[in-house]
């Protein structure tokens, strides 16, 4: 089974409002002197976002695969049955 076009997009807005969380929580820790705990943290935050839209560019790659390849072959079976006639 496939998943629904809005469910497959629903990570990669999740991801995208976890970067703009990130990105104001970046500049109120850039702001001011933040201790050790706080930056790790923040990296680590980072490296799970990038973690999840490497996921996602993965998904999306799979996807236009998937897409190209029923596009090929629904050419090809046109080309057949045009051969037929």
């Amino acid at each position: 089974m496939t998943a629904a076009p809005d469910e497959g997009f629903t990570h990669a807005e999740a991801l995208l409002l976890e970067h703009r969380r990130l990105v104001v929580q970046a500049r109120t820790l850039l702001a001011r002197v933040a201790t050790r705990a706080e930056r790790l943290a923040m990296a680590d935050d980072l490296i799970a976002l990038i973690d999840g839209l490497d996921v996602e560019k993965r998904a999306l790659a799979a996807r236009i695969h998937r897409g190209r390849v029923a596009n090929a072959a629904m050419s090809a079976y046109g080309r057949a049955m045009a051969a037929r006639r």
